[in-house]
């Protein structure tokens, strides 16, 4: 599945950058591009970094630092270069000023005619980002005709009391997931990726990274050519099919003991080792791979299960599972099982399961995306920031009124002063 990805704000942009350096490491290792453009152009062809602020634009090692792939705004206007200083109105008014600059860089030099979809990126908590990212997926939306997804980063719990980051998200989930054109919504918890021990800046390198990488398999096992790592294929169709509404993925690795690798089923039906391998291993290669399905499903980008009689279930309209590792772990039996699983933890819900055999020869992983996800605690995230929103805006209001009136009251004892 190939994409063209536009992060907005700084910290859309430096996911996206993340996505520069995964696309590398997948064209060098697999020779498997992800992002649109030919052999002999650069990786970062079909990548573009949006923002106001043109010091944000300077940390991006990945994506070119050109105005062919990074579009500076406002620069005609009072910003200046500046940023949007966690106004997210102003974000989005800039971007609708600067729609034929969006458009235009993207369109000549992204070769988005190639590309299956598009994925524009930002976090929610900032100005930049959250204020544009819905403006930018209609502008491509309407132009280019494709699917476009969006990706939006929720802010860490520290954030919650600040009313600028969460009265910023609120409005940016409101508008990308109620109001906007956007196929699909994936939604990320910033929280779920931090380590307390690290400092912020290891962090926030750690987070875009594991974000990024959570799309590796699912991007490349469509456009893969060798012949030895093609399985049950699922290609860019089944994908877009299941994308929509508001959207989570998540993936989970274990390491395959050496000593219990085995072959594929046709492989064992074929050897002349198979009378000789104990049913002990089939067994623990089972169960290890059922621990991976249910781990994707725990390390969704957002926790969005609900309890029923004791289980975590999830509320869902489609899941899709992917699993990737040695040729001799991808066996029927265990795709069924992957099925099956989410069968029964995704009741009700629309099934794509498919394999990426052979690429890894030392660990297994299965990648879940579960779509147009409803009751559960991704739904009770998004209902608190509402409300929360509604809650601090009222409170703003109210002080902003009594500091009016209480000045009001000063400046009458002035009065009798006389002006200089």
């Amino acid at each position: 599945m190939k994409l063209v990805v536009v992060g907005t704000g700084q910290g859309g942009s430096n996911i996206a950058d993340e996505f520069v350096a995964l696309g590398q490491w997948v064209w060098t290792n697999r020779r498997v591009r992800i992002f649109t453009g030919t052999e002999s152009d650069p990786i970062a062809k079909g990548v573009f970094a949006v923002n106001l602020g043109a010091g944000d634009l300077y940390g991006l090692e990945h994506i070119p630092q050109t105005d062919d792939h990074t579009i500076l705004l406002g620069t005609t206007d009072e910003f200046r270069g500046r940023g949007a200083g966690k106004v997210n109105a102003d974000g989005a008014e800039q971007s609708r000023r600067d729609s034929r600059k969006i458009v235009s860089t993207i369109r000549d030099h992204g070769d988005v005619y190639t590309a299956d979809a598009i994925m524009v990126i930002a976090t929610t908590a900032g100005g930049t980002g959250s204020g544009s990212v819905g403006v930018i997926v209609d502008l491509l939306k309407e132009e280019f005709k494709k699917p476009v997804y969006a990706m939006l980063v929720l802010p860490f719990e520290n954030q919650y009391d600040e009313p600028d980051s969460v009265i910023n998200t609120a409005t940016c989930l409101k508008k990308v997931i109620e109001n906007s054109k956007a196929d699909a919504v994936f939604l990320v918890d910033n929280q779920k990726f931090a380590r307390k021990q690290d400092a912020m800046g290891v962090n926030f390198a750690t987070i875009n990274r594991k974000i990024a990488d959570s799309f590796m398999d699912i991007l490349c096992v469509g456009e893969e050519t060798d012949r030895r790592f093609i399985g049950e294929v699922l290609d860019a169709n089944d994908v877009i099919r299941i994308l929509k509404g508001p959207t989570v993925i998540g993936v989970s690795h274990v390491a395959v003991p050496t000593s219990k690798k085995t072959k594929s089923l046709f492989g064992r039906l074929r050897g002349p080792d198979r009378a000789q391998q104990h049913f002990s291993v089939s067994k623990a290669q089972i169960e290890r791979a059922q621990n991976v399905v249910t781990q994707a499903l725990s390390e969704l980008s957002l926790d969005c299960e609900y309890v029923e009689e004791g289980r975590a279930l999830y509320d869902a309209q489609h899941v899709l599972g992917l699993f990737s590792g040695p040729a001799g772990e991808a066996t029927e039996e265990i795709v069924e099982m992957m099925d099956n699983t989410f069968a029964e933890l995704v009741p009700g819900a629309g099934r794509r399961k498919g394999t990426y055999p052979g690429r890894t020869s030392d660990t297994i992983s299965v990648t879940a995306i579960v779509a147009n996800i409803g009751e559960g605690k991704a739904m009770d995230r998004i209902e608190w920031f509402y409300r929360e929103a509604a809650n601090m805006m009222n409170t703003s209001k109210d002080r902003r009124e009594g500091r009016g009136r209480r000045w009001e009251d000063i400046s009458k004892l002035s009065d009798v002063l006389p002006n200089l």
